[in-house]
């Protein structure tokens, strides 16, 4: 016998000794559940390499630096392991995982060239995967001139036929026989770096699995893959190209339990955050706000709200199988130059997990997810994941909503409201996650705000999508003397202090408040990842509840209980409170959700309700929100619409003369109500103008 078969026997009894005293429990689960129920023993590498230093690392044969020997000998070990006589695990495999962290990387992070060959661990979401597919293993050949069979092994460089026939030796011709050839399940997906640690569109790498961990993850998971990283030569066309680019053959995988992809707080760090959330340099939310973006002025409020969406509620999961969904959506309608845009890249920025984009060019497939064929997979159809499948569990940054095509937004609205996407194309039918906060900035329907027209008509967005927001700001560029020489005094003073500390110069503290923020950006986004991470709160007591309870029902009823009154507000805004006042807990490490906590969240709503929740008259109606159109409205555009129709019954040519119907209503309306609401039918398409001057009622659309 050789000194290397006698050294690898000796190494593959040591491996069984390894398993006898580390595994002996879940190898006897193992032949329990195999194959049915179970194929692979995991083992932790930890173990592995505390048992025997020299088959993990610095030894005679490595796992990590030459791991298909070892773990093929990991693989003999368990089937030579002692079993009851009428127990075989003969293909049962041994899957090795928890690397150490230096050779755990994010894809990109390592050197093809240095690590192909090793075992090591990626670490990403999953941004396109396969469906599972069967692969060859061993091909069985009959021949057609005397069916004699050939079995061939086959390996990934291509398909192996057999030069000739064992039988007749002709070379052919042959016939795949499926039924005695032996196949096995496998999958590929393509592992990105996460938008939180990407700096762009962050690399991908393509992984393979096969066997039980084929269909184990799906476009969005964050996991983490242990395996055998490989390069592979690219082609243009039919030529080969000096380009190698790696890949991994997984053997484990492992899905993320947080939400945080590798959240590293140094303990010193902690502690800081622990101490800012407890308050000690002051009101928590306030110093999350001033540290959003000092140089942007105002807006205090929308910067409190920015930080607790980025944070968000509890998650709520009833035996019924019925759920609440924890993220809530703020929304921000404004003229241009209101600064709405850097908020939203300002909060992109900040947050963890977040995915920002534009409404300009934005399409179904990049905002939700969809299924696509390219060269990915071989062709096949796969699944592409879009901006709130990336962000699940995050943030959805989007600007310009007001650009964003109607199919588009329109296809919003199941992710923000069920909190999934759900896909049925070429084949595919499934449902992904996207348990994302939505924050959106968009301008009006005209460039700039009309005073005298309903805030609701200058949005060309539709009630349905609006209804979706638990938050709408409005945010109005108007000169104010008072106002704008304090805005202008912030914009330059803050311009020139960035431009000392620059250069390295001394800045008067009032001015360096001005573009310093009170807490570290690095500090501010990981305080709000562990806010996230905090266990759900619960009522502190049954006085903050009915203070919730109380608060709401007296909105309720601010119109009086006249049946003629607009509703001020539905239970849709109640839940929106919960959700802002479970955030606002979890921001301070709070277990308990407290008055204040309470107080946070009913004034936001307050504040958003006055912006975008009035009638022209300045009564509170739910339907500015909910239906696009105020009862306020609603009851103008019915007595236009009769007096429109009783003009039109006496009018030679059916038409309704405009200043007739102003007329008419004079004592009703004032003027410019009266041509904006005939404005509004016309444009709704329930009136149209036949001639100039004319109005034509044509009913409901």
């Amino acid at each position: 016998m050789s000194t290397t078969t006698q050294a690898a026997r000796d190494e593959t009894e040591e491996l069984i000794r390894f398993l006898r005293e580390r595994y002996a429990d879940e190898v006897a689960r193992l032949a329990q559940r195999y194959p049915k129920e179970q194929t692979a023993l995991e083992v932790d590498y930890t173990d592995l390499y505390a048992f025997d230093h020299d088959f993990a690392e610095d030894g005679r044969v490595t796992l990590l630096d030459q791991p298909d020997t070892v773990l093929r000998q990991l693989n003999e070990a368990l089937r030579q392991y002692d079993l009851p006589a009428d127990v075989t695990m003969s293909d049962a495999r041994v899957r090795v995982h928890n690397l150490p962290a230096d050779r755990t990387y994010y894809p990109g992070e390592f050197s093809p060239t240095d690590e192909a060959g090793t075992y090591r661990a990626i670490t990403g979401e999953i941004s396109r995967a396969t469906d599972e597919y069967s692969k060859v293993v061993e091909a069985a050949f009959e021949c057609e001139r005397c069916a004699t069979m050939t079995y061939i092994p086959q390996v990934d460089t291509g398909f192996q036929e057999p030069h000739e026939c064992q039988g007749c030796e002709r070379q052919g011709p042959f016939r795949v026989d499926h039924d005695q050839s032996e196949f096995i399940d496998a999958q590929q997906f393509r592992i990105q770096t996460p938008p939180e640690i990407a700096s762009g569109a962050g690399t991908e790498i393509d992984v393979f699995v096969e066997d039980d961990l084929a269909g184990e993850v799906t476009v969005g998971d964050r996991v983490t893959v242990t395996g055998i990283l490989h390069i592979e030569q690219q082609t243009k066309g039919r030529e080969k190209t000096g380009k190698f680019e790696p890949y991994m053959d997984g053997v484990h995988i492992a899905l993320e339990q947080t939400d945080h992809t590798s959240l590293d707080v140094a303990p010193e760090d902690r502690e800081r955050i622990h101490e800012l959330a407890g308050g000690e340099a002051g009101d928590p939310l306030d110093l999350g706000a001033a540290s959003i973006a000092p140089k942007i002025y105002g807006y205090d409020q929308i910067k409190r709200m920015g930080i607790l969406a980025m944070v968000g509620g509890s998650r709520v999961e009833y035996p019924s199988g019925d759920a609440d969904r924890g993220e809530f959506h703020m929304l921000l309608l404004g003229d241009p130059g209101t600064a709405k845009s850097k908020l939203i890249e300002r909060i992109e920025e900040l947050g963890w997990r977040t995915v920002g984009m534009s409404g300009k060019g934005a399409t179904i497939a990049g905002t939700t997810a969809t299924a696509a064929q390219d060269d990915f997979g071989d062709g096949d159809w796969t699944l592409d994941a879009g901006a709130f499948v990336k962000a699940n569990k995050g943030t959805v940054c989007i600007d310009e909503l007001d650009d964003m095509p109607a199919d588009v937004r329109a296809a919003m609205l199941e992710p923000m409201s069920k909190q999934t996407i759900h896909i049925n194309k070429a084949g595919i039918n499934t449902r992904l996650n996207t348990r994302t906060a939505v924050i959106a900035a968009g301008n009006p329907e005209h460039g700039r705000f009309n005073e005298y027209q309903p805030v609701q008509e200058q949005f060309d967005l539709g009630s349905t999508l609006l209804s979706r927001f638990d938050l709408i700001y409005v945010l109005k560029d108007k000169p104010e003397e008072e106002r704008d020489s304090t805005l202008s005094g912030h914009i330059l003073d803050s311009r020139d202090a960035g431009k000392c500390l620059q250069n390295g110069e001394d800045v008067a503290d009032a001015d360096a408040e001005t573009v310093t923020p009170p807490v570290a950006p690095d500090i501010l986004r990981k305080w709000i990842a562990l806010a996230k991470q905090q266990p759900e709160p619960t009522f502190a007591s049954e006085a903050v509840r009915n203070s919730i309870q109380e608060s709401f029902t007296t909105m309720r009823g601010i119109n009086g209980d006249d049946e003629d009154s607009p509703v001020p507000l539905t239970f849709r805004k109640l839940e929106g409170i919960v959700r802002i006042a479970e955030a606002a807990a979890k921001f301070e490490f709070s277990e308990e959700i407290t008055e204040r906590h309470a107080q946070i969240a009913t004034e936001a709503v307050g504040e958003s309700m006055r912006d975008f929740g009035m009638d022209q008259d300045g009564n509170f109606d739910a339907d500015v929100q909910e239906t696009g159109t105020s009862k306020t409205q609603r009851d103008r555009i019915r007595l236009v619409a009769e007096t429109i129709t009783e003009l039109e019954e006496t009018a030679e040519n059916a038409e309704a003369e405009r200043d007739d119907v102003v007329e008419a209503l004079s004592d009703e309306f004032p003027e410019h109500k009266i041509r904006d609401t005939m404005a509004t039918m016309q444009r709704n398409g329930e009136a149209s103008e036949p001639s100039n001057g004319t109005i034509r009622y044509l009913g409901k659309v």
